[in-house]
């Protein structure tokens, strides 16, 4: 059996590292690629995933007890945050800003800004919220709490709580159950008792 801790950074690497903000028991894979590491707050056990690319030139925000799994790519220029008990699976995209597809301005990042028009919208995963694999979100969508993006499907408006939702464009399938509010408080909670009478 394989150390499946081996190829993560060591908390020593971490700490280095110079995080907006950074908890404890995080696991950030090696081939995890960060830019704007200031720009970047991670909050307590939280693991990253090996091929992740967090493009951070806006503030990125990430929550307790959280995962994003490989390939994983969040653009987050326009600000991004999944809050507590959230997860991104495998290969899904994240895209906080739009470039105009009319034809009348250029594209792309080598162009000088005057000759974009970029349309801008932070993206927010609230808690218990959930992200399929291969799923794409668009700017300005805020996946509500407890609602979950199913695999493959794309997303450009904003969900209702404890809904699951799939296909392109991704529409409301049914609904959730909420037991797991109430579990993770119980965790939470848990564990702020554990940290206090370490203390």
């Amino acid at each position: 059996m394989t150390n499946y801790r081996a190829d993560y950074l060591t908390h020593e690497a971490l700490s280095s590292m110079p995080f907006k903000s950074l908890g404890h028991d995080v696991m950030i894979h090696e081939r995890v690629t960060l830019v704007g590491i200031e720009n970047i707050s991670i909050g307590s056990h939280v693991r990253i995933d090996p091929d992740v690319i967090l493009l951070a030139t806006g503030p990125l925000t990430i929550g307790c007890y959280t995962h994003i799994a490989p390939g994983v790519f969040i653009g987050a220029k326009a600000g991004f945050e999944m809050k507590n008990f959230a997860n991104i699976a495998h290969g899904a995209r994240i895209y906080t800003v739009n470039d105009d597809y009319s034809g009348e301005y250029l594209m792309g990042p080598t162009i000088p800004a005057d000759l974009l028009s970029l349309s801008p919208g932070a993206v927010f995963m609230e808690e218990h919220a959930n992200i399929g694999a291969g799923a794409i979100v668009l700017p300005g969508v805020t996946l509500a709490e407890g609602s979950v993006l199913g695999a493959l499907s794309l997303i450009g408006r904003s969900t209702e709580p404890w809904t699951m939702y799939g296909g392109v464009p991704a529409k409301a399938i049914k609904q959730r159950r909420r037991d797991v509010i109430r579990k993770g408080q119980d965790l939470l909670e848990s564990r702020r008792f554990l940290q206090n009478s370490a203390r």
